[in-house]
C-alpha cells in the first residue's frame, strides 16, 4: 500500500483545525482508501490553541502526525519543514483555513499516479474584497512579465507533489524565498486544476499587509534582476537629464549674464541624493538577503515531532 502525506502549516488555527480535519477525513482519507496516509499538522509558533486543538485530533486519528516549530518561521518555513518530514511517496500540501478544496485532492493523487509529478490547483476566481483581489492579482500580472513566465496567472497555494519534487524544495534551502515559486523554478510541467477561492469563515487571517509587502520585495529581489537593471535604467535617465540642465544653465549664463540660481541647484541636489537613496535601499535589499545565506542558520527549528505512539514527543 502506498503511504501518501498532506502537510498543512497551522498559525493561530485553532477555530479552523477541526472542520478541516472533518473535511480532509471525508473528502480525502474516505475517498482514497487504497492509499496510507499521514497528515503533517505544522504549528508554526502559534501563541493560541493550535497545538492543544492538534493534539486533540491527534488522539481521535493516528495518521495525524505534528511538528512543533521552536517559533514562529513564517509559512515558507513551515511548509519546508513539513515537506522535510513528509514520508509519502507523494506530497500535498494545504492550508488549514479551509479556503482551498480538500475535495481536489483526490483528483490530483490520480494525476500523479498518471506520472505527473507537479499538480497545482490554481485560482480561476476569489471570493475575496475587491481590494485583495486587486493586488493579488497585479502581483501575479508583475511576478509573470517580470519574474516568471509560466507562474499561474491567478497564483497557487495548493498543490500535490512527488516526492523527489519535495526533496529538491527541502534541498534548496533558500532563506527569504516562496516554495510556490520555487515549485515553478524548479521547471517540471505542472498539471493544473481550476477553482474558486472562498472567503474565510472562522478565524482571523494572520497574512498581514506588512507579510504581503515583504513578499512582494522577496519575489523581486530573490528571483528577479529587474530592480537592479531599473536602477542603472533610472540612473541613466537622470544622468540625461542633468546634462540636459547643465547645458541649460551654462546657456543661461553666457547669454543673459545671469547668476547660477538657487533653485538649479537644489534640484540638481534633490533629483541626485533621491537617486541615491534610492539605489542604496534596493542594494541594501540584495547585501542583506546575501548576508542572510552566509551565515547558514537553519531555515527552522523543530521543537518536537509529536506522534500518537510517543505523546511527549522527541527532540
Amino acid at each position: 500500500m502506498k503511504k501518501l502525506s498532506i502537510v498543512t502549516p497551522c498559525y493561530y488555527n485553532e477555530d479552523n483545525l477541526r472542520d478541516t480535519y472533518q473535511e480532509v477525513q471525508e473528502k480525502v482519507f474516505n475517498v482514497c482508501t487504497e492509499y496510507d496516509w499521514e497528515w503533517i499538522l505544522v504549528d508554526d509558533g502559534s501563541k493560541d490553541r493550535t497545538f492543544s486543538v492538534a493534539c486533540e485530533l491527534q488522539e481521535q486519528d493516528n495518521r495525524i502526525k505534528i511538528v512543533k516549530l521552536s517559533r514562529n518561521f513564517g509559512e515558507f518555513r513551515a511548509i519546508v519543514a513539513g515537506l522535510s518530514v513528509a514520508e509519502g511517496e507523494a506530497v500535498a500540501v494545504i492550508s488549514a483555513d479551509l479556503q482551498d478544496p480538500p475535495s481536489l485532492i483526490p483528483e490530483m493523487i490520480r494525476l500523479w499516479e498518471n506520472g505527473n509529478l507537479v499538480n497545482l490547483a490554481v485560482r480561476s476566481g476569489r471570493k475575496e474584497n475587491a481590494i485583495k483581489n486587486w493586488f493579488a492579482d497585479t502581483y501575479y500580472k508583475l511576478v509573470r512579465k517580470w519574474v516568471l513566465p509560466d507562474y499561474p496567472k491567478r497564483g497557487f497555494d495548493f498543490f500535490v507533489i512527488d516526492k523527489t519534487v519535495a526533496e529538491k524544495l527541502v534541498a534548496m534551502q533558500e532563506k527569504n524565498s516562496s516554495i510556490y515559486l520555487q515549485l515553478i523554478w524548479l521547471g517540471y510541467e505542472p498539471t493544473m486544476i481550476e477553482y474558486t477561492r472562498e472567503e474565510r469563515e472562522k478565524g482571523i487571517s494572520m497574512w498581514t499587509y506588512s507579510k504581503r509587502i515583504n513578499l512582494f520585495i522577496d519575489t523581486f529581489v530573490v528571483f528577479s534582476h529587474h530592480p537592479i537593471r531599473a536602477l542603472t535604467l533610472l540612473g541613466a535617465v537622470i544622468g540625461v537629464f542633468a546634462l540636459v540642465l547643465s547645458v541649460v544653465v551654462i546657456i543661461d549664463r553666457i547669454v543673459n549674464h545671469t547668476p547660477a540660481g538657487w533653485a538649479s541647484v537644489m534640484l540638481v541636489v534633490l533629483i541626485t541624493s533621491s537617486f541615491q537613496m534610492i539605489m542604496m535601499g534596493v542594494l541594501g535589499e540584495y547585501i542583506w538577503r546575501n548576508l542572510d545565506e552566509t551565515r547558514k542558520r537553519p531555515l527552522y527549528v523543530i521543537e518536537k515531532i509529536v506522534t500518537q505512539a510517543d505523546e511527549k514527543g522527541k527532540e
